[in-house]
């Protein structure tokens, strides 16, 4: 087994741009358009219930325990290793839930980049072009992204670096700019404007459901912190690079749905190829319509990127789990560019496997959403654990140096963490009620896929124990 010491390269701005890459999407944009002006009031209280907790917990815990496998770490710490491991596979299985259905998002911006939107129709009935084009770029994209992070995180933070700059912020920028020009040109909006608009009027509880989409975008500033080894001064460093990129998560988040729910009737947009639609649009309107190609592969860049640092940071994360004893010592095996290869490779076969669900789900719009959703509440477990670590190792090492701690004390960590727990918990539930824009008229079979899902990901820790004779497994 070859293994090489840790080296000290990432500093603020790779930091910074590793967590907008891992955060800052502009695939959910769209859905978020479709609140209208109300979607200001999701967005802050997503900013309030989650994000702060999120970005306050995380620089405490990264610059107070900055050991090896950031969260595994911190939760090992706070409550044993048995539950530390148990949410590192989630956040390591999650986020192979997760890829294929970000990837998809990747298919129309690349079938956009060389001309041919046509590869994304579909029909009424059975399988289209689309399911068969979707698997084959979520295919390709897995296995090149995962030989590329195999050679090391200095080559996959450089990717990462470059693809958050040229395939998000500068795209996002544009939507932003082409949405004011619109206003600024006296154009109708598609939407109302106003305070009487803020106020989302709730008919019923599927009007939350997309808001599990906000949670998903905002989650991930934590996830950097397995790469703690690789970060020079992160006491100083971490909580730099956290609070910079959470600025950009929110600027970019909020003033690009704006635009383009004031600019683009909601109707012409589909869930997973909706942004590039706006562009389109707005492009088409200011006869820029030559730079949607450009656009198209710029935001295709950023795609890359986002999975470039979600393939990086789970699996070192669940290496450290592995060197403890949790998993089998094939799993402990590192290349000689330091990276977890073999976890890798069986995280590029996952992936695989969960892309498969495209060739079986005649709708992509639906298969998008079931993906996203599973995602999403095992992130919102792995959070409650994040948070509750919070609290408990407030008080079980009140005495280990912070660089930054959370304001307010231990009785300021109690109520934040608290307000952030309960708003999982209830985020939580909502992921078993299908949102009415994808259309699923059996919400019994869609709950059963839910469950299922749920189950997949959640019984292997457990498993693994029983099959090893531990019968305790928390």
């Amino acid at each position: 087994m070859k293994s090489t010491a840790p080296k000290k390269f990432l500093g603020v701005f790779a930091l910074a741009m590793i967590n907008c890459a891992a955060i800052v999407s502009l695939r959910n944009l769209p859905a978020m358009a479709e609140y209208g002006f109300s979607m200001v009031f999701f967005y802050l209280a997503a900013v309030f219930l989650f994000l702060i907790p999120e970005a306050l917990v995380a620089a405490e815990l990264a610059t107070g325990f900055p050991g090896e496998g950031g969260i595994f770490y911190w939760v090992s710490q706070a409550l044993g290793r048995k539950t530390g491991f148990f949410v590192v596979w989630l956040q390591f299985l999650g986020n192979a839930v997760a890829c294929p259905a970000c990837l998809a998002y990747l298919a129309p911006l690349l079938a956009y980049a060389f001309g041919h939107p046509e590869w994304m129709a579909v029909s009424d009935t059975g399988l289209n072009i689309a399911n068969f084009y979707t698997f084959a770029v979520i295919f390709v994209i897995t296995w090149a992204g995962t030989f590329i992070g195999l050679h090391g995180m200095r080559l996959a933070s450089l990717v990462t670096s470059i693809g958050s700059i040229c395939g998000t912020l500068i795209p996002g920028a544009l939507i932003i700019i082409l949405g004011l020009g619109w206003i600024i040109t006296g154009h109708e909006l598609c939407t109302p404007v106003g305070f009487s608009e803020l106020i989302p009027h709730f008919g019923g509880v599927e009007q939350c459901v997309l808001f599990l989409g906000v949670l998903l975008g905002f989650s991930g500033l934590e996830m950097s912190a397995a790469h703690a080894n690789n970060v020079n001064n992160p006491q100083k460093n971490y909580p730099r690079a956290i609070f910079i990129s959470t600025l950009l998560i929110l600027g970019v988040s909020i003033l690009g749905s704006l635009a383009i729910a004031v600019s683009v009737p909601k109707e012409t947009l589909t869930l997973e190829a909706g942004v590039i639609q706006a562009i389109e649009v707005l492009l088409e309107h200011f006869h820029l319509s030559t730079w949607t190609r450009p656009i198209a592969g710029l935001m295709a860049l950023g795609a890359v990127a986002w999975f470039m640092a979600w393939i990086t940071g789970p699996s070192r994360s669940l290496l450290a789990a592995a060197k403890t004893g949790e998993l089998p010592a094939s799993l402990q095996k590192t290349n000689a560019a330091g990276m977890p290869s073999t976890i890798m490779l069986w995280q590029a076969i996952v992936i695989t496997f969960f892309a498969g669900l495209f060739l079986l789900i005649p709708s992509v719009k639906a298969c998008f959403w079931i993906l996203s959703a599973v995602t999403t509440q095992s992130l919102l477990i792995i959070y409650t654990f994040m948070f509750l670590s919070g609290i408990i190792l407030r008080f079980k090492f009140p005495k280990t140096p912070r660089a930054y701690k959370v304001p307010g004390g231990n009785i300021g960590m109690i109520i934040l963490c608290t307000i952030a727990i309960i708003s999982c918990l209830f985020c939580y539930g909502i992921g078993f009620i299908p949102p009415e824009e994808i259309h699923f008229e059996n919400k019994t079979l869609y709950l059963i896929i839910m469950l299922l899902g749920n189950a997949i990901e959640m019984l292997p820790p457990f498993l693994l124990k029983y099959y090893r004779g531990d019968k305790k497994f928390l």
